[in-house]
């Protein structure tokens, strides 16, 4: 009992150490989305310089989001026998060395592994990092303190895009990737020299590791989650990261012909979108049936997704659509968690929540190769059939999970408050 109170006790007595840790852990995740924005940027200027095709580029997204998928789990077991700052630091660091040598590759394979290796260091983000931080901060203040975590992620993705674009122009691809791995190679250093571990190396990990199988169980048997995992493993084909942002710059470069700055213009108003797509999509979740809302969002996704091609050379009318997209689609993925926190326990909710990433990552392993073959057969305007087709099916996986019936207090106060 006196060794508890006295690690919290710690934490509570140096802010400025739980403010450095945020600023660090932020700063990093920050970081880790810019690296990924900066990589569909550079894909339509690789493709041509290493010589090799759209089955082979998807090949390689899906092993890498395998790769990220299946650590997100291995980083949370690491983290109980090693330091948290050193997890992180040392991933982060890593992921800068990975980076570099991405911007020195001469071959498709060399390309393939460096990227490929550079997701192993970047799996401990989401889990490590938001462990720690829930170490520093008291309860009160740990909500404010993952929202900046999230948040920080976010707008490394929609800042990005756009200044990358006008560095590739004037530096060309080698050297932006270059450039993007000294701040990963300075904050990860920073990470493991600055910050200290919070939490007390107390036994217990079978006895953890034994709890997360058996929450595992309980999860799976849960019907109304698993069809929440169907449902985001099927629309992972056109929503998040992995599937339209890599292959919405390839449309926009090699159909429509647009150059790195043009590219760069419509790709920074998509993830603008997906800054605003999260935040609309959760109040909405909060005031009536996230079913409601999910099936909404999907089908505008289909939609949109559908009218890109069909939109042709139209300037104006890709980037609103890119814009609408990163709205609609990204919105999706916090109302799914919503759904996930309204059909579990507050005892498997971790567990849930660890599945729920696990699965996405691991559903961009089958799609990218998919998708990308898809466009190698038939072009890259099959690839936005493909992604609508994933939204219409997700759409009838939350009708069939029958998730309308899964109780959410609030939403059934606002329909009493608009029925009087």
């Amino acid at each position: 009992m006196t060794s508890h109170n006295h690690v919290h006790a710690s934490d509570a007595d140096h802010p400025g150490r739980s403010s450095a840790a945020l600023t660090l852990v932020s700063l990093a995740h920050g970081i880790n989305h810019a690296q990924s924005a900066l990589k569909p940027l550079v894909f339509p200027l690789v493709l041509r310089d290493l010589n090799f095709g759209y089955g082979e580029l998807g090949v390689m997204l899906g092993v890498a989001s395998a790769v990220g998928g299946l650590l997100q789990l291995g980083a949370g077991a690491l983290a109980r026998i090693l330091p948290r700052h050193h997890i992180l630091g040392i991933g982060n660091a890593s992921v800068g060395l990975c980076f570099v040598f991405v911007g020195m590759a001469q071959s498709y394979l060399q390309f393939f592994f460096w990227t490929v290796l550079s997701r192993v260091g970047g799996a401990a983000q989401h889990p490590v990092g938001s462990s720690l931080l829930s170490h520093h901060f008291k309860q009160k203040k740990l909500g404010t303190a993952l929202a900046t975590h999230f948040t920080a992620g976010n707008v490394g993705t929609a800042v990005i895009p756009l200044c990358a674009a006008v560095l590739i122009s004037f530096w060309g691809w080698r050297g932006t990737v270059i450039l993007f791995a000294v701040p990963a190679i300075l904050v990860g250093l920073a990470m493991s020299v600055w910050l200290k571990e919070p939490a007390s190396r107390a036994s217990g990990s079978v006895a953890g590791t034994s709890s997360f199988w058996r929450d595992s169980g309980q999860v799976i048997a849960n019907p109304n989650l698993r069809w929440i995992l169907v449902a985001a493993i099927v629309a992972a084909g056109g929503s998040g990261h992995g599937i339209i942002s890599s292959f919405l710059p390839l449309y926009l470069n090699h159909n429509l012909g647009m150059d790195a700055t043009g590219v760069g213009i419509v790709f920074t108003l998509m993830n603008v979108g997906s800054i605003f797509g999260p935040m609309l999509g959760g109040k909405l979740a909060d005031r009536y049936h996230p079913q409601r809302i999910l099936l909404t969002a999907y089908l505008l996704s289909a939609v949109i997704t559908l009218s890109l091609p069909a939109l042709g050379a139209s300037y104006v009318g890709v980037a609103v659509a890119a814009l609408f997209l990163g709205v609609t689609a990204f919105g999706t993925h916090p109302i799914l968690q919503t759904l996930v926190a309204h059909t579990t326990s507050d005892g498997s909710r971790d567990t849930a929540f660890a599945w729920f990433y696990t699965a996405t990552f691991l559903a961009g392993a089958f799609w990218s190769p998919g998708v990308g073959y898809l466009s190698e057969w038939f072009g890259l305007k099959a690839a936005f059939g493909a992604m609508a087709v994933s939204f219409v099916l997700a759409s009838i996986c939350i009708v069939a999970g029958r998730l309308s019936e899964v109780v959410v207090p609030h939403a059934r106060m606002a329909e009493a408050h608009s029925h009087q």
